[in-house]
């Protein structure tokens, strides 16, 4: 192994930047939960890493209730403006807007989750869990290696939004590595939602500016579409093999794509199978996973077929006979994103997901609330008709997901990882290690990957198979360095093992875990 995981008999945070993971572990350390350790990360991350999320984006989250024995999952995905149709964009854009158009906008879900996570569940005082985000927001911190990657690879998207310019850039270049960001504007927005709560965000002076910022941009939302923002409770997908129980978000969430995944690899022979053979498989099984995302994936209320049908046996066996078969598939979204894991001293454990969508979102930073909106609406289809067609207060469909992993009905651990819509066959490659190839997960975690990238082509990292076998099989191959640090996605987890909970984070991330 490359990266040493974390042993606790107790509690444990396992998060992409260390100051996060420590804002949670500080809160386990003084007797919160999982809910309130959820909140405090989710904020600093929202102030470390506006790469990969912030306040103007969504927030998914899977809880598993030890006392009760029993799952429920969190949707915080926001929706599209009451304003906005795809009928009067059609004609402009064909069948899908630019990515980082400002009408790809919609309302941002994730501060509407914490606050409905922490009413159900917290139990120390709100107001204390946001105190080490207002303060680093505020005092700053040091700009690390991938958040100034990013900077320059967003520059001259960045460069244009004054809110952008006046946060991100220095004598009119990017911040580097090791300068100081401070966010004075986001510290004081985040200091009213710690004193006032979720309205501070959706329903107040701090919500007419947001508005207003983004209609000088041309968007339609309003304020009224941030105050009908609510998250939305629900029983968690269920994929059962054995004495596995995979636990799954439920759509809008791409998480069945992960269990449709693992329900087609699981009818080879895994154990035994050689590492080229398993790449081809992973990379054939990617490909029509893919074809059914884009044909059913929606907002449930939209679906034209249930998860329940997506998931059955004989429609899987339809998915299973087109494995091989020459199609034409859609090509996958990169996205950014940022997932972590908490386990309290209870038992209790979260696995958690937020993200502004692409790199920076739309790269729209409003200069009075200091919040940067994501581009989730990006994944909205104009085509007339489908399930994810944009549409008034709908949600798009969406790339987060969560899982975490039961061994006969007790938790055996939870995963999570960036990736987009590669987060399938990511998690999927990490579940295949773990669960059926006598890896521990950090070990899962470190095995060099593959991702399929539309028809035939695949990216793997060096030692994740024989390139040219792989070509042999009719693809086209191109091997990366390993570990790639950008590409392959960044995976946060934990596992049981006996009587102590190991907290694993990925070599290809900045992340750490952290015992309690």
């Amino acid at each position: 192994m490359l990266k040493l995981p974390a042993w606790s008999g107790r509690g444990l945070v396992v998060a992409e930047h260390p100051l996060a993971a420590l804002a949670g572990w500080e809160v386990l350390r003084h007797k919160g939960n999982f809910a309130d350790a959820v909140v405090a990360v989710s904020a600093m991350l929202s102030v470390v890493a506006p790469h990969l999320c912030g306040l103007g984006g969504d927030f998914f989250g899977l809880f598993w209730l030890a006392g009760e024995k029993r799952s429920v999952s969190l949707n915080g995905s926001g929706q599209a403006p009451q304003k906005l149709t795809a009928k009067e964009l059609r004609r402009r854009y064909k069948t899908a807007l630019p990515a980082y158009s400002p009408l790809t906008v919609t309302v941002p879900g994730l501060v509407d989750a914490l606050w409905q996570l922490h009413r159900r569940f917290g139990r120390l005082a709100w107001q204390e869990l946001w105190k080490p985000a207002i303060e680093v927001a505020r005092e700053g911190f040091p700009v690390s290696v991938k958040l100034a990657t990013s900077l320059v690879a967003s520059a001259r998207r960045l460069v244009k939004d004054e809110g952008a310019r006046q946060l991100f850039f220095r004598a009119g270049k990017p911040l580097m590595v090791g300068q100081t960001l401070r966010h004075p504007a986001l510290a004081n927005t985040m200091a009213r939602i710690a004193a006032e709560g979720r309205d501070a965000f959706y329903e107040s002076d701090l919500t007419k500016r947001m508005v207003a910022c983004l209609q000088r941009q041309g968007t339609p939302i309003t304020f009224d579409d941030f105050a009908a923002q609510k998250s939305q409770w629900d029983e968690p997908l269920v994929w059962r093999d054995r004495k596995y129980t995979v636990l799954e978000m439920p759509p809008n969430s791409l998480g069945i794509a992960t269990l449709q995944s693992l329900a087609l690899l699981r009818s080879f022979p895994l154990e035994n199978m050689e590492l080229t053979e398993l790449a081809h498989l992973v990379s054939a099984v990617a490909q029509v996973v893919a074809q059914e995302r884009d044909a059913y994936l929606a907002d449930p209320r939209f679906m034209s077929l249930p998860p329940a049908a997506l998931l059955n046996p004989s429609h899987l066996d339809t998915l299973r006979c087109r494995l091989f078969a020459p199609n034409s598939s859609p090509f996958p979204q990169s996205g950014d994103t940022t997932n972590f894991v908490v386990v309290d001293d209870d038992g209790n454990v979260a696995s958690a997901i937020q993200s502004v969508f692409h790199h920076f979102g739309v790269g729209i930073v409003d200069p009075l609330t200091g919040v940067l909106f994501h581009n989730r609406g990006a994944n909205f289809t104009l085509k007339a008709g489908h399930p994810n067609e944009l549409g008034p207060c709908k949600r798009p469909r969406h790339t987060l997901s969560a899982l975490i992993v039961l061994e006969d009905e007790m938790v055996k651990g939870a995963l999570g990882t960036s990736g987009g819509d590669y987060r399938p066959t990511l998690q999927a490659w990490m579940l295949v290690h773990w669960l059926y190839r006598n890896q521990t997960l950090q070990e899962a975690m470190e095995m060099p990957r593959v991702l399929w990238q539309g028809e035939r082509r695949v990216h793997i990292e060096r030692g994740a198979g024989d390139p040219e076998k792989l070509q042999q099989w009719g693809w086209q191959v191109e091997v990366l360095p390993y570990p790639s640090l950008f590409g392959f996605g960044v995976a946060h987890g934990v596992e049981r093992l006996r009587e102590s909970w190991c907290g694993c984070a990925d070599v290809r991330g900045e992340g750490i875990a952290l015992p309690t």
